[in-house]
Parts: C-alpha cells; structure tokens; sequence
C-alpha cells in the first residue's frame, strides 16, 4: 500500500509540476522538437538528438524518461520533417509516443528572418505494470480497476521564427484533451493536458572566443496560470559550454556540454530540486546527446554552423 500511495503521489505530483501531458527536460533549449513542430528542419541540416532524464533520484517510483527525435531539412530548405520517440515510466505506468512533424519555411523581413508554420501528429500508448506491485496490495480498492494498453491520438501546430542570433516560438502540441493519465484514474477526469509553450533565444559575442546563450521558456496551462524556465549558457571557443538553468519555485540546474567535433556534441544537466521534495530526492539529471549529419564547408553552410547554437 505505501508503494502504491508513493507512485499515485509522484505521478499527481508530476503532472501539477509540468501541468501538462509532456514531458519536462531541463535541455529544452536543445530539444525544441519536443515542444514545436515548427522547428521541424530548422537546423538546416539532418539532426539527431538523444536524451535520458532521471527525475528526482532515489525517490521510488519517481519518473524515468528516454527521448530520441530526428528532423532534416528538404525542398531545398523550404519545408523540414521531424519524427520524435519518446519513453516514459512514472511508477507503475509505462508510457511511449511517436510524434511526426511537418514545417513548411519562408523568408520575411527581406530574407534576414524566417518563419516556420508547423503541424504534428501523435501517437501515444501506455498501460500500468502491476509486475512491481507488492502482492499484498492485490484486491485493494486503491488499485484502478482498468487494465490493458490505453493507445491516444493527438495532434498540435506551431509556429517558430528564427535569424542568425535569435528566435521566438509558439505552440500548442496537444490540442485534444486526452492523455493515458486520465485513461488509468490517476488523475481527475476534469485535468486539462492542452499546455501552450512560448520559447525565446538570443545569442550574443562577448569576445572572440567567449559566446552568451540566454533563452526562456514558458508554458500555460488552463489549471495553473505559467511556469517558466529561464537559462543562460556560455560557450567557449565554440566547443564548452557552461550554463545554468531556473525553474520558477522548483529547481536550479547546472548544465555541461562539449562539442567533441563538429557533428558531436555531449551534454549533461543536473537538477537541485528546490520544493519539499528535496528532502526525499537527490535531485534529477539528464544527459543529451546530439549529432548533426553532412556538414557543409562551403560559405552557404556558415549560416548553418552558426544556427546549430539554437
């Protein structure tokens, strides 16, 4: 029973805390996929991106998230696709999606900017792993009576705006109000999982080998009024990065990345939970792997390197 209890609290504690039916990652800023299809091919060339998020460590139960996405550029630039696994397990649930996304591009404000319009579409599927439950618990009212997979439909849209230091995204990638939570009574019946994001970044030359990257992220739903992240990197020598992260009244984070060669990059974040939580938590990580396919040398392809900080 004290299992059970701990798994139907984290998982309630993890939905109020992210307010939404995605999941958290302190990388957002490296992980736009995730939140805006419009990004879908920005990169200007194909893009990999792998992450691993262990939240709240030591905590029972406490939620587990594996991510992989891939989004390439084509019709000349004109329009991007993106495709984005995900892998989550929050106590005795066990959740996975596919997400497709589509941009088309165009230049405004005489070619110095573009702007992406983006849709998505999303399978997601889960079901409670009762093989972790103490026997005992069995026949326990507490335990939800419904079982098997749970398989939801979902799409959203997104628009993205971009030039060569900056730029400013808007979406909603769920816009039908389903989610599994709800399906396996872990949550009201009356929760609303439509999470709108706006994501903004600047990127600015301190010196000749010293670069400063903040950038920001809220999200809004219609059950709590905001949550924001705001976070500031600097980047050595175009190779080590250094930064930090805040999540308004829940945690700090340091980050860490290296840029081992042009395509490959490696970065790791840790999480010091600021709520009660901290007294039961170690705090989270994430690790973030990143790997950028055919990369150019002409002089066109510049304007591609110098967006991979994005």
């Amino acid at each position: 029973m004290k299992h059970l209890i701990s798994t139907l609290f984290i998982a309630f504690v993890a939905l109020q805390l992210s307010a939404q039916n995605d999941v958290q990652y302190t990388h957002f800023l490296f992980n736009k996929l995730a939140f805006n299809s419009a990004y879908a091919g920005s990169a200007g060339t194909p893009t990999a991106t792998a992450l691993y998020r262990n939240q709240w460590i030591s905590l029972e139960g406490a939620p587990t998230t594996a991510t992989l996405n891939f989004h390439t550029p084509f019709f000349e630039g004109r329009s991007g696709f993106g495709l984005n696994v995900t892998a989550d397990r929050v106590g005795f649930l066990r959740s996975n999606s596919v997400e497709a996304s589509y941009a088309y591009r165009f230049n405004i404000a005489k070619g110095k900017g573009k702007l992406s319009l983006g849709i998505n579409g999303r399978i997601e599927s889960g079901k409670m792993d009762w093989n972790e439950a103490n026997p005992l618990d069995i026949g326990d009212g507490t335990i939800p009576a419904s079982e098997g997979a749970r398989v939801n439909p979902n799409f959203g849209f997104g628009i993205y705006y971009e030039q060569s230091n900056f730029y400013l995204g808007v979406s909603l990638p769920q816009l039908m109000n389903t989610s599994i939570y709800r399906d396996f009574d872990v949550v009201s019946a009356n929760s609303d999982f439509r999470t709108y994001y706006i994501m903004s970044g600047y990127l600015a030359q301190l010196t000749n080998n010293i670069k400063l990257q903040p950038g920001a992220m809220v999200s809004f739903n219609a059950e709590t009024p905001f949550e924001l992240d705001l976070n500031a990197n600097l980047i050595f020598m175009d190779a080590f990065w250094v930064g930090a992260n805040y999540r308004l009244g829940d945690s700090f984070s340091a980050l860490v990345q290296y840029q081992f060669t042009p395509e490959f990059r490696v970065g790791t974040a840790f999480d010091f939970t600021m709520t009660e939580l901290n007294s039961y938590s170690n705090g989270s990580i994430e690790v973030m792997l990143s790997y950028v396919f055919n990369k150019k040398t002409d002089e066109a392809a510049e304007q591609i390197n110098h967006l991979r900080f994005f």
